[in-house]
């Protein structure tokens, strides 16, 4: 089998998100000194999160060295809370332990569905 192609990142220039606020933003360069954006929908956010948290703990575990506790910590969620923003939308807010908020927000169509899960649920006491 060969190896997949490697991006070798040398810097995290900042991060954001998309003018339609639509995607999670990464500015990085690679190892070769090219600036790219790496654009993470908000559908695959907290997937994408775990699974590199994931990868960089079977790296660490493969090459029989610790891992890297500021790679790994910089994508574990410390609190997560909803939001509501001034024009009325709903966000989910996951606060990264590398201090990241990670906003996630919801289309009036989930919002509704939300809505009335919720109110056919029996209230209980």
């Amino acid at each position: 089998m060969t190896e997949p192609a490697t991006i070798l990142l040398s810097r995290v220039n900042g991060h954001g998100s998309s003018t339609s606020g639509q995607n999670s933003c990464l500015d990085l360069t690679d190892g070769n000194g090219r600036r790219f954006v790496l654009h993470i929908p908000h559908l695959l956010e907290g997937d994408f999160l775990s699974r590199f948290e994931a990868a960089a703990m079977h790296a660490a575990e493969v090459r029989c060295s610790p891992s890297n506790a500021d790679v790994v910590s910089a994508v574990l969620a410390q609190q997560t809370s909803f939001v509501m923003a001034d024009d009325g939308t709903l966000i989910l807010r996951t606060k990264t332990r590398s201090g990241v908020d990670i906003d996630i927000s919801f289309d009036e169509g989930t919002v509704g569905r939300l809505h009335a899960m919720l109110d056919a649920r029996p209230v209980t006491r």
